[in-house]
């Protein structure tokens, strides 16, 4: 299975919550990344507004679509079949019945609320893509069964000199890149 590293901003942790920013990092590189123009602001706090809204930094001269990124900013449903045209890159694996093989594994840093709200994109858990495992794995979990003090800094265990410098932690698209180079650095035994 291939993996994505993932990652949303949204506007709080309730139940009406809606996603600000998602991003999706491929381990070979490829980069999806969406901000929402419908996402709720009446929901945002003076938190959100500072450490999350002013992250965001696409306008409609930097959403592009060229090899390897793909960088969009629109409403839900513009971004849910952005998604799919995406995904459809990384190729679909059927079985001997024809029936398609989720060959796409999600990492993300506790995933439970961006896991739901990426659910819901679609329609619910049913209809995510086909090609995408039911199954988010958890870099915290990853943490703690390797001992690792699961309240450490992620973006302090890892070098984030190759990570564009005009994104910081709390856009989707930098934390989804830190995920990527933690669990890469584990899963080598580099802890």
């Amino acid at each position: 299975m291939k993996k994505f590293f993932f990652d949303t901003e949204f506007t709080g942790l309730h139940q009406q919550s809606t996603m600000i920013s998602l991003a999706l990092v491929a381990e070979t590189g490829e980069e999806f990344y969406a901000e929402f123009t419908d996402y709720a602001i009446s929901q945002t706090n003076e938190w959100i507004n500072k450490h999350v809204v002013q992250q965001l930094f696409l306008n409609e001269n930097n959403c592009c679509t060229t090899f390897n990124k793909y960088y969009i900013k629109s409403d839900k449903n513009t971004i849910k079949q952005a998604i799919e045209t995406w995904l459809q890159q990384f190729g679909v694996v059927k079985d001997d019945k024809n029936n398609i093989i989720p060959n796409i594994q999600i990492w993300a840093d506790v995933p439970h609320w961006d896991w739901v709200l990426f659910c819901e994109l679609f329609g619910g858990a049913f209809d995510i893509p086909k090609t995408i495992h039911y199954m988010p794995m958890d870099l915290a979990t990853l943490l703690f069964a390797n001992n690792i003090d699961i309240n450490t800094v992620r973006h302090e265990m890892v070098d984030t000199s190759n990570i564009p410098s005009h994104i910081m932690q709390h856009n989707a698209l930098y934390d989804a890149h830190i995920v990527k180079l933690v669990i890469e650095k584990i899963l080598s035994n580099g802890k």
